[in-house]
């Protein structure tokens, strides 16, 4: 059997090669000015020769960050990974960075630790992983906010979340959970509906200019009811309002808020998804009473802009291997988190759209925050 050579050296013949190419167009311009300055050649004979000259650098420069990229990545990973996490611990972001971190350990060999930079939706920590180099060392869990939301609501979010991240995969689709206080004696969206139209209630939602704010937002509209709003930075910090009855509702995403439903401490009022979830089937879905609502949550991992293609999909594909495991499946299950791990191009495409879609939303609503 013939040896192949090893990936370093094909690497190395391919730098090789296009400098050799580049020369030789170097050579071609040279003959063709009869050995003058190319700079002080014949305009006529110059218009041929520069096309040449151009694709040499082109060719030098590419084969120059091929040999580059190919050394960063060489030994990748040799220490511990960060993932920022822009939201506070116990949260469904916080959950789902922590079962993306025990995939990514498991598949890479180095340890990939959760740092929870929550603040201003999302906006703190999505600034320092925007900031950070792109070595591969650093990713960010988001959630729709960061990435293609709070560029509208806040005026100087200190990032941009379409141009400064490297999309990888989208982890998990999540629907949040309309749940009330039992004490407020409604059970369904219209009893919500009909009881918020006789009386002021007030509802909380766990991250400002985030999908649980929105949902809240289309809700109020949609049903034709006011309401006082109060956010909170994240589930940990409303759920002691809600569950104490301070609130009269809350919106969250689904794996944060179910298990205090399931335990009859709060009381199901709808989910947000376009249909009803089949972990908990006995709850309806809010479009059930208000067709065309329908307000998702969605999960992904992104690395900070210029990082290299080669740790993307790397990355990418131990996040979709591991996603695919039946294990994993039913941990998400058991949160009522739907596994994704789409491609980086995918997942981009995803970012896009939801931007386009909740852009038009916020400037008809007026939604600014400072």
């Amino acid at each position: 059997m013939t040896n192949q050579p090893s990936k370093s050296v094909q690497s190395r013949r391919q730098a090789s090669n296009g400098l050799a190419r580049g020369g030789f167009a170097a050579q071609s311009a040279l003959k063709e000015t009869g050995g003058r300055d190319i700079m002080t050649a014949d305009p006529r004979i110059l218009q041929h020769a520069m096309p040449r000259r151009r694709a040499w650098l082109t060719g030098m420069a590419a084969a120059l960050l091929a040999r580059g990229a190919s050394a960063a990545t060489a030994g990748w990973p040799s220490r511990p990974i960060r993932m920022i996490c822009p939201f506070p611990a116990g949260g469904t972001s916080d959950i789902l960075a922590r079962v993306a971190a025990d995939l990514l350990t498991e598949a890479l060999g180095q340890p990939v630790v959760v740092d929870n930079r929550s603040g201003a939706g999302g906006n703190i920590g999505a600034a320092q992983a925007a900031r950070a180099e792109p070595d591969g060392y650093t990713l960010l869990l988001s959630s729709p906010g960061p990435l293609a939301i709070n560029g509208f609501l806040y005026s100087e979010p200190g990032f941009d979340g379409l141009r400064d991240f490297a999309p990888v995969t989208q982890i998990a689709e999540v629907p949040n959970l309309i749940a009330a206080h039992p004490g407020l004696g409604v059970k369904t969206t219209a009893e919500l509906i009909a009881l918020a139209k006789q009386r002021r209630l007030a509802y909380g939602e766990t991250s400002i200019g985030g999908t649980t704010h929105l949902a809240a937002e289309l809700f109020r509209i949609q049903a034709g009811i006011e309401a006082d709003h109060v956010s909170y930075r994240g589930s940990s910090a409303m759920m002691p309002d809600l569950l104490a009855g301070r609130l009269s509702y809350g919106v969250d995403n689904l794996p944060s808020i179910l298990p205090h439903v399931r335990s009859g401490a709060l009381a199901g009022i709808g989910v947000t998804g376009a249909r009803r979830w089949g972990g908990a089937p006995d709850i309806p879905a809010i479009a059930e009473t208000l067709p065309g609502y329908e307000v998702t949550a969605w999960f992904g991992v992104v690395a900070p802009r210029n990082t290299p293609d080669a740790v993307i999909q790397r990355v990418h594909a131990a996040l979709a291997a591991g996603l695919a495991q039946p294990a994993t499946m039913r941990k998400l299950d058991d949160l009522g988190a739907t596994p994704i791990g789409d491609a980086p191009e995918a997942f981009g495409a995803r970012i896009n759209a939801e931007h386009a879609k909740w852009g038009a939303v916020i400037r008809e609503a007026g939604i600014k925050l400072q």
